[in-house]
């Protein structure tokens, strides 16, 4: 059993080197158990720091009663009550998930709210009715709820994290 778990951290120290290389930001690993997402892996590059979010509450975009059709705009990133030394650092690390020039014209909204640990994650369109005076919202999917388990300094390392 031990060479499956230094197997995997080999390729994923692998994977992490090779995101260094090719200036990427993040690293996201999501497990899954029978085809469900259950948890993340996030990993800010090049120097860290690295989270573990358990998924709880998943709903797929398909599942949704009604939803709408994503823009490719990028979206407006909004983070409501990350107010800790704790949650600012993760309230960055979901901001870097996201370029930093919304496109405002798509109408499109990315919601991380933060409430008893738990955070909620959702995605909107909003829509103006008549004369702007009122706006509606569609949700887009998909939508489930985050709890981080741990974060640690550095890249991901199983063993001496």
């Amino acid at each position: 059993m031990s060479e499956i778990f230094t197997r995997k951290n080999v390729l994923l120290k692998t994977i992490i080197e090779q995101a260094k290389e090719r200036e990427f930001t993040d690293l996201l690993v999501v497990h899954e158990d029978r085809k469900k997402p259950n948890g993340i892996i996030f990993c800010h590059l090049p120097e860290g720091p690295t989270a573990y979010f358990k998924i709880n509450s998943l709903t797929f975009t398909q599942d949704l009663k009604k939803f709408g059709e994503a823009t490719s705009h990028h979206p407006e990133v909004i983070l409501n009550n990350f107010n800790t030394r704790l949650g600012h650092n993760i309230a960055r690390m979901l901001a870097c998930l996201f370029p930093h020039d919304p496109k405002f014209t798509g109408r499109r909204v990315v919601t991380f709210h933060n409430q008893r640990d738990y955070i909620f994650f959702r995605h909107h369109r909003y829509e103006f009715k008549k004369e702007g005076t009122k706006a509606a919202l569609l949700e887009l999917g998909p939508r489930f709820t985050l709890r981080l388990k741990w974060l640690q300094k550095g890249t991901f390392d199983a063993k001496w994290g």
